[in-house]
């Protein structure tokens, strides 16, 4: 695989982790061959720290910069191992991210004044990619947010629900990023913090931070929205099922009560007996609307009814 030199720095490009050209730039412990050993295929990131020994700190993990929304076993991992004067990485699939220029990034690591610098450009490149994935992510929330006030329903919030998923998928990929930029000062120092390419990055890593966090508020607002309007209609529902079903009591009462099979029952031969029964059945249920009207507990039921047969869901 290609050893990219540049004037402060050599980038040692491998196929793979667990090949033998990667682990030959790297020092001989345990625990660096425990993680190699461990980063065929991680499911989470992994980063560790060495500042035992000045002048060769070094830091060293595998990171995931890029995750399938719709497969958990679909992702892009990097590995890397990172020191004042070697930097080597596993290969990356340039041609997989159209986002991912390899001429663009080598000739910024071009300028780099340090192996950190290098590390710092691969890494700002790999979030701008993400941000213009967020691009795309934003025009769907954009919709999304129309959506529920023009049609809210079952499908609106199962929508909302995915949105929330890739969400929690962004921060994830995000806090990778975080966590590396954190450790790159905490082992090399402030003076790697006040390179171009860090500070570039780090501005970078921030943004993508602050749009996640803004979205996430979105769609948690939704999700509030979603739950007031269900829980509205759902108390809509409740209401007018109990008060038809109050109405409609006199009719069942009387009904039950006529249709009763015991031989002595007079209404049975008087002979408007039909009209009379319909005339106090609907009188009934007449009073009873006036006094539930009365008491105010009505509502707007049927206002609520008329609007949905109109089509107005």
């Amino acid at each position: 695989m290609p050893h990219h030199t540049f004037k402060h720095a050599v980038w040692h490009e491998e196929e793979s982790a667990e090949e033998y050209n990667f682990r030959k730039f790297l020092p001989k412990n345990e625990k660096m061959q425990n993680w190699i050993d461990k980063s065929k295929n991680p499911s989470v990131n992994i980063l560790h720290t060495h500042t035992v020994e000045r002048g060769k700190e070094s830091i060293w993990g595998s990171l995931i910069y890029r995750q399938s929304a719709k497969s958990e076993d679909s992702r892009e991992v990097f590995h890397f191992y990172l020191s004042r004067d070697v930097f080597v990485t596993s290969a990356i699939d340039f041609e997989k991210d159209a986002d991912l220029e390899k001429e663009e990034i080598l000739r910024q690591m071009e300028e780099a004044n340090s192996s950190v610098e290098v590390m710092m450009i691969i890494l700002g490149e790999m979030v701008a990619s993400i941000l213009h994935k967020i691009d795309s992510f934003e025009e769907r929330l954009h919709d999304l947010l129309w959506a529920i006030k023009e049609k809210n329903n079952k499908k609106t919030l199962e929508k909302i629900e995915n949105v929330r998923h890739e969400i929690l998928l962004w921060k994830h990929l995000i806090m990778g990023f975080q966590e590396i930029e954190m450790a790159i000062e905490e082992t090399f120092g402030k003076s790697v913090t006040e390179e171009v390419e860090y500070q570039r990055t780090a501005v970078r890593i921030g943004r993508c931070v602050m749009l996640v966090n803004s979205y996430e508020d979105e769609v948690n607002n939704m999700v509030d929205i979603e739950n007031v309007v269900a829980n509205y209609r759902g108390n809509e529902i409740m209401k007018t099922l109990t008060v038809l079903t109050t109405l409609f009591t006199p009719i069942m009462a009387w009904g039950a009560l006529w249709g009763m099979n015991f031989e002595n029952m007079p209404e049975l031969k008087w002979q408007f007996g039909y009209v009379g029964a319909l005339l106090v059945i609907l009188a009934s249920t007449f009073f009873l609307y006036l006094y539930l009207k009365r008491k105010g507990w009505m509502g707007d039921i049927l206002q609520s009814i008329g609007k949905n047969v109109s089509g107005k869901d």
